[in-house]
Order: C-alpha cells, then sequence, then structure tokens
C-alpha cells in the first residue's frame, strides 16, 4: 500500500512514523505546507527516511495531482484555517483532491459547527459513485468510541441512548500539547445535543457528570463540551439520546479559560480597532509541543504521567428487560508511549493507532462510500479491535441487567 499523510504535525508525523514501524504500507510520503516543520516532526527512529513533499490543501487540483497513484490519504489537517476572520474548512477539500485522484480517505475529526450532521457526509453519493473509500472521524475519539458505541448498542434488542465519556488527564508541573490550537479551542465551542430524539445546541460545560473509569483512573468530574461523535452517532444508531463527557486535566484547563471570559466568541477594541478574541488566542497559544519536548517533559519529572481513556456506556432493552452495556479502554500512559514510540504523545500514538488499524482492515476491500466508524461492516470493525489488540490496547466490555 502507498500511503500519503496530509499535514506532518504532531498527528500527522506519528500516523507517518507508526505506518513504517508496523509496515502498514510498503512507501509512505508526508504532505506539508511547512516542509522544513514537517522534517523536524519526523526526525526520530522510523520518521527520518520518510520524504516530505510541499502542498497546500486549499489548491484542490495540485493536491489531487500529487495524490495520484497512492492507495489511501489520511488528512491530518486541522478541520479548518483561518483566512482573516472566516474560517474555511478543509475536509471538504481534501476529499474532493481525493475523488479526483481515485484514493481512499481517511481523516480524525470533523468540523461540525452549528450543522447536524459530519460535512464530510454530503459526499456519500459522490464517493459511492465513483466507487472509493471515505472513512471519516478514525481516530480514537472520535473513532474507536465510535465503534465501541456500535458494538455495545448491537447488544440490544432495541437501544434507547448511548454515553460517551473522555478522559485527558496530564499529573506534573510541564503541560505537553497534542492538538492544533484550532482543534484544542473548538472543544470550548456551543454543544450539539440529541436528548428525546431532538437536536439543539447548548453552552459548553453546561452539564457535568461523575465518570467512573477503570484502574488506574477511577471515578473523574466531566463536563459536557463539543465533540465530534454527535455529528454522526445520532444519525447511524436508532436512539433517543446521545451525550458526551470530557474530565481531566486538559478540559480543566479549557473550563477554567471558558469560565473567566478568555473564549467567549466576541470581539475586543484594540488600538481602535474591534478584533475577535480567539484570533488573539490563536497568536498567542503554543504550537504543538515537538517530539523532543514529550521526550524531555518525562525524563526530567516535569510530566509525572499522562493519560487517555475512553468509557461508552448504552442503555436499551434485552429480551424484555431494560439493560446497560459499557465497553471502556485505557491506552498506554504517556511513559509506556515514551518507550513504544519516542516523540509521541499520550493523545498521538492511540489516535494514529486506531486510524492505521482502520486502514490495515479496509486493505483489499471493496467498500465505497463515505462511513464513519459505528457504520462499517461489523468484520471490519472487529477486525480493527483485534488490530489493537494485537498492540496490546484492549477493551473491557461489561454487561448487567438492570433490576
Amino acid at each position: 500500500m502507498r500511503l500519503a499523510v496530509l499535514g506532518c504535525g504532531a498527528v500527522g508525523s506519528v500516523v507517518a512514523r507508526l505506518a513504517v514501524k508496523t509496515k502498514v504500507a510498503e512507501s509512505v510520503v508526508c504532505l506539508d505546507r511547512d516542509v522544513e516543520k514537517a522534517r523536524s516532526f519526523l526526525s526520530l527512529d522510523e520518521g527520518g527516511g520518510v520524504p516530505v513533499e510541499e502542498a497546500d490543501a486549499v489548491r484542490v487540483d495540485e493536491l489531487a495531482a500529487k495524490l495520484k497513484g497512492f492507495d489511501f490519504v489520511v488528512n491530518s489537517l486541522p478541520t479548518f484555517v483561518r483566512v482573516g476572520e472566516r474560517e474555511v474548512l478543509l475536509n471538504p477539500l481534501v476529499m474532493e483532491a481525493a475523488l479526483r485522484a481515485g484514493v481512499g480517505y481517511v481523516d480524525l475529526a470533523c468540523y461540525g459547527g452549528k450543522r447536524r450532521r459530519a460535512e464530510q457526509l454530503s459526499l456519500s453519493k459522490r464517493f459511492l459513485a465513483e466507487g472509493v473509500t471515505a472513512v471519516i472521524n478514525a481516530g480514537a475519539s472520535p473513532g474507536l468510541s465510535n465503534i465501541l458505541a456500535r458494538e455495545a448498542y448491537e447488544d440490544f434488542d432495541r437501544a434507547h441512548s448511548v454515553k460517551v465519556m473522555s478522559l485527558e488527564d496530564q499529573r506534573g508541573s510541564s503541560f505537553i500539547i497534542s492538538w492544533s490550537k484550532e482543534e484544542m479551542l473548538n472543544v470550548a465551542t456551543p454543544v450539539l445535543v440529541y436528548r428525546n430524539g431532538r437536536y439543539f445546541m447548548s453552552e459548553p460545560f453546561a452539564e457535568s457528570a461523575l465518570c467512573e473509569f477503570p484502574e488506574p483512573i477511577g471515578s473523574i468530574r466531566c463536563y459536557s463540551v463539543s465533540n465530534d461523535e454527535s455529528y454522526t452517532i445520532p444519525a447511524f444508531l436508532r436512539i433517543r439520546d446521545f451525550s458526551y463527557y470530557a474530565g481531566g486535566s486538559d478540559i480543566e484547563t479549557l473550563r477554567a479559560l471558558y469560565r473567566l471570559g478568555v473564549l467567549e466568541d466576541r470581539k475586543i477594541l484594540v488600538r481602535g480597532r474591534l478584533v475577535p478574541l480567539r484570533s488573539i488566542l490563536y497568536q498567542v497559544l503554543r504550537e504543538p509541543s515537538g517530539p523532543l519536548e514529550a521526550i524531555r517533559a518525562v525524563e526530567e519529572g516535569d510530566l509525572e504521567d499522562a493519560f487517555f481513556a475512553l468509557k461508552v456506556v448504552v442503555e436499551g432493552e434485552v429480551g424484555g428487560a431494560r439493560a446497560v452495556s459499557s465497553r471502556s479502554v485505557v491506552f498506554p500512559s504517556q511513559r509506556r508511549v515514551n518507550e513504544l514510540m519516542p516523540g509521541a504523545t499520550y493523545i498521538t500514538y492511540p489516535t494514529a493507532l486506531v486510524a492505521l488499524a482502520v486502514m490495515r482492515v479496509l486493505r483489499g476491500r471493496r467498500l465505497a462510500g463515505v462511513y464513519p466508524p459505528e457504520a462499517l461492516p461489523g468484520v471490519v470493525r472487529r477486525g480493527v479491535l483485534a488490530e489493537l489488540e494485537s498492540h496490546k490496547v484492549f477493551v473491557n466490555e461489561e454487561f448487567r441487567v438492570l433490576v
């Protein structure tokens, strides 16, 4: 398989390095606007031999020409770029290039916004007509979370609700950043909520719940935040309610900034001009942590450890009785990731691992159209879980009847 990775930053570089290490692809090429920066993220071990070529997602014709001959392109870019005060969505542009090149497409997140479904789904008919595969939102969360939701959903004769919970927790005086500034701030934007079969938008952090995660994590206060799962799961699973809660130090930091008004969607007066507050934040926030920074933070003791976990709980009926089915997973901690793939983070490693597991299972299968992970055929979903088990990422299952 020939693999192109578009966007070679904190996440894309790990996708490329892991693809080489696990031999998912015989050939890997990275495409990025900033070639030198991309090479700096590829500087360790397996990444050193990965070629980097200049490419810009907004130049669709040029990107399509570069993608010809590849089997898959992994879109690791942010879901949008800012052009002045306007946000330009990137997923549809990259998907258009993939269609023109006849290349399979995988991405890791959707923009969402005020729409009710992921923007990538608007291209479903065209991918189907062209016989091209696209798997969207195919990282860890979204991605594995969607697969776990579908697996638990199928335990029931009739499911009523799905709740997804995630934890991103860093312990220590240092703080590593795994996501782009755009995606990080998106967490604190209005939340798409699905209750009683209806959609509506809610304020971020408006709801909270005490969520129980497997050891060594335990009970954590989590909050309703903007998420990608809500843009596909209610559309593909027959349920009445969907909820998403996230907790841990990363979320608490964003929640504190939001409560202080720093993340509000408003303009402030700067030297006689009204400037969007978020525009200022994009200028002052740090870029995602580089590979050496992630290693150094642990080795020097500034970061004790960091954890990423998921839990999905589905309620419904089976045999006339009410029941609850859950799936949970704790990914390798930052200390363990430093051993498995130095320079990756506790977020980027599992994200890349899931995306590559999807591509490995899809290889050689004839599957056309646009699929969120919960809509993939059962044999593909279970193949992804088996692939993750081969990397010592295990899913815990629990089913109980409510009395």
